[in-house]
């Protein structure tokens, strides 16, 4: 079993039989998993999350196909391994823990306790079919979702899962959406400028949030318009969202840094925290630089903003 001596010392004989199928069976399709030797199911019928009622934790999850909740695909990870969000039981995110399943899993994140991964594919005569993915690790819980990343093959380490599967998941949705070739220069052109315009904001808050900062990036103090863009503290939910308090302007490259969540603001001294990823960088100079705020109370960034950004932040770095 890919798992430590402490582990194995804490959870059961017939949990570790379990687990232990799903790693040796890693790669195979099977109908519905049983563990042969206890006769014991694997996965539930009923649930995407099966949390046996003889276990603390959760012992498996399954991909369904067609499935209501927003389950993601596997999305390779450099390594070799893969990693995954996968939508808790429950549409409320505020009633994660009413769940036993969510609960599980949960308990699995906190004691670092693998599940095993099936993924539903093409029925054969109209019977289920799951290939097992193997084990995987529950490391994090945000907005709903669950992050997990495979044990065997391990990912390459990052500071942020979830940012990690945000960002690779873009990517891979962009792979496969190439636009149309351009039918000359100028609409090529065009393009690239409708880009550059999209990711600069919405016309009214970018100019709302160019005046409040004058012109002014909040932590480099770039003052050239067309390199600034006007980004937000709390992700875009619609017109709401688009308050001077949630926004900031920001240099193009910062406020990706600031979507990636390599960069916060801690808001109780209102200065630049760097992720750990960034140390050794060009980006470290910025570390403990103060954020630079309009002279209207109102216009400032809210403090709940501030804090809500910080602990997503915060959650994502994990344990210094």
């Amino acid at each position: 079993m890919p798992m430590d001596s402490e582990l194995l010392a804490r959870i059961s004989p017939s949990h570790q039989h379990r687990l232990a199928w799903f790693e040796e069976h890693q790669g195979e399709v099977s109908r519905f998993p049983s563990e042969e030797r206890t006769g014991l199911l694997l996965t539930g019928k009923a649930k995407g999350i099966f949390k046996p009622a003889d276990l603390t934790y959760a012992l498996s999850i399954r991909i369904n196909r067609g499935s209501s909740y927003e389950d993601g695909a596997p999305i390779q990870a450099p390594g070799g391994g893969w990693r995954l969000s996968y939508y808790q039981e429950g549409a409320d995110p505020s009633a994660r823990d009413r769940l036993s399943g969510n609960r599980g899993l949960m308990n699995c994140i906190a004691d670092r306790v693998p599940v095993g991964v099936l993924r539903e594919i093409a029925p054969i005569n109209q019977g289920s079919q799951y290939e097992v993915l193997g084990l995987a690790q529950p490391v994090t819980w945000e907005a709903g979702f669950f992050f997990l990343e495979s044990i065997e093959p391990p990912p390459t380490p990052t500071a942020n899962i979830v940012s990690a599967v945000l960002e690779a998941t873009a990517r891979a949705e962009l792979d496969d959406t190439e636009p149309p070739v351009p039918a000359d220069d100028y609409d090529a052109r065009m393009r690239a400028i409708r880009q550059i315009v999209a990711r600069q904001g919405q016309s009214a808050f970018r100019a709302d949030v160019m005046a409040a900062y004058r012109g002014r990036c909040a932590v480099t103090g770039c003052d050239v318009p067309a390199a600034l863009e006007a980004a937000h503290l709390l992700p875009y939910r619609g017109p709401e969202s688009n308050t001077v308090a949630n926004g900031l302007l920001l240099r193009a490259d910062i406020h990706n840094l600031l979507d990636l969540q390599l960069l916060a603001f801690d808001p109780s001294t209102r200065r630049v925290v760097l992720s750990k990823q960034l140390a050794g960088t060009h980006y470290e100079a910025l570390s403990g630089t103060s954020l630079a705020t309009p002279g209207e109370q109102s216009q400032r960034p809210s403090q709940d903003a501030l804090e809500r950004a910080w602990l997503t932040f915060v959650d994502g770095e994990g344990p210094d």
